[in-house]
């Protein structure tokens, strides 16, 4: 059987510390990067969403236009048989 050693307490060795400190680096990097290239999705995403929005209320101006025209058409006497 295989002993299990303990977790070793300290600094890291001098392999590791240069390793981690890249890893930082890489990181203060990519994650401005990676929120950059999310402000195209974000854009995309609000205006489909006002795409959205303006079809339905377009939809919705035209619905109450035809009703005012039919209440007109149905007051006025140029309509009546």
């Amino acid at each position: 059987m295989t002993s299990i050693q303990p977790m070793r307490s300290g600094p890291p060795s001098a392999l590791v510390a240069p390793v981690l400190g890249l890893a930082a680096i890489g990181a203060l990097v990519v994650l401005p990067l990676v929120v950059l290239a999310a402000i195209p999705l974000v854009v995309a995403t609000v205006m489909a969403v006002g795409g959205v929005l303006v079809l339905g209320l377009t939809v919705w101006a035209c619905i109450e236009g035809l009703a005012a025209l039919e209440r007109w058409m149905e007051r006025d006497s140029r309509f009546q048989r």
